[in-house]
């Protein structure tokens, strides 16, 4: 008797479903080694010339740092070790917490940094430039308050920050890192107005160009959408000379103050070790010098190795023109500043 023939269309839906059984096994070990093991990222401006050039495309390993327990959460596995200064680091902005940086870790927690005249120094120990880093303009920043940045204590794991009177710089640093280590939490910052040291905020303050209440600056967002602490401090320095020249011979105080879940944050206990970035192009670089900490929340990954390059300048029709060819495979070390 013969064996009866198999179906020509069972025979072809048998091998569409092993296809399909295939491609999603080879679709989820893509997605275990996207999620958990590297990332892929593209260097977008100068920040870190010439160690990185725009148009080099790297590989940054998660799991040195700790990857996401799930994607797109700040739950994080164990890391093989803690961020080191002389790190290339990937970390998600302090002030921007949906775009990614990348940048070398200068300094850690309990560490306190100092710009002298464009000169770093950590804990009172001048900190030479990688060896392909550079100095633009010889170390001038166009803006005075970064050039000569005022010491600065980066915050530890456990630290109790007193955050009533702290100068406007480290009071948004501050906004930075609660927000980082609350961040499905409503962080602002308002401003608060004390006349002969009474709370006055709903007290109208009369100037030539009409009469208004820091209750209505707050509702309007006026200050806790300012991200620069340059321009915090002069904001809030033209707030309290408006309430001085409309209130002569009051004391006046203009404050800032955080705000959490839309409660004042007077006292706050560090919840996660913090860092210090700085691009290797210092003179070119928007780092912590601008938005503050890094906190460990908000790292993602260790630069590793630049599998890409292209010339920006080069147009794609010379495609083999365009590669640098001589970067590619290039590993991305740590600096360590000797000594």
């Amino acid at each position: 008797m013969e064996s009866p023939k198999p179906n020509r269309l069972t025979s072809e839906f048998s091998g569409f479903v092993r296809f399909l059984r295939e491609s999603a096994h080879a679709l989820v070990l893509a997605l275990i080694f996207i999620v958990y093991v590297v990332q892929a990222f593209r260097i977008p401006s100068g920040s870190m010339e010439d160690s990185l050039l725009i148009g080099d495309q790297l590989l940054a390993l998660k799991f040195i740092y700790g990857a996401p327990v799930l994607p797109f959460t700040y739950w994080k596995f164990p890391g093989i070790k803690n961020p080191t200064p002389g790190d290339v680091v990937i970390f998600r902005c302090p002030n921007k917490s949906n775009k990614d940086f990348i940048k070398r870790c200068v300094a850690g927690p309990g560490q306190t940094v100092e710009v002298r005249a464009g000169t770093l120094t950590v804990n009172g120990t001048v900190q030479t430039l990688a060896p392909h880093g550079k100095l633009v303009r010889g170390g001038r920043h166009p803006m005075p308050d970064v050039e000569h940045f005022a010491p600065l204590r980066i915050p530890a794991r456990g630290d109790t920050i007193r955050a009533d009177g702290l100068p406007v710089r480290e009071m948004l640093f501050f906004k930075h890192l609660v927000h980082q280590e609350y961040p499905y939490a409503r962080v602002g910052l308002n401003v608060q107005l004390y006349v002969d040291s009474t709370y006055a905020n709903s007290m109208p303050i009369v100037s030539t160009q009409g009469s208004f209440t820091l209750d209505e600056v707050n509702r309007q967002g006026m200050v806790d959408q300012i991200d620069d602490w340059t321009m915090l401090a002069r904001t809030v320095a033209e707030i309290e000379q408006a309430c001085r020249t409309a209130l002569p011979g009051r004391t006046i105080q203009v404050k800032p103050v955080v705000l959490l879940d839309n409660k004042p944050v007077y006292t706050y206990v560090v919840k996660n070790d913090n860092y210090f970035m700085m691009g290797d192009n210092r003179d070119n670089s928007l780092d912590s010098r601008f938005w503050g900490y890094v906190n460990r929340n908000h790292i993602k990954a260790q630069a590793l190795i630049v599998y890409m390059s292209f010339d920006s300048e080069t147009p794609w029709i010379l495609l083999p023109l365009k590669i640098r060819w001589n970067r590619l495979g290039k590993l991305i070390r740590s600096w360590h500043v000797p000594g």
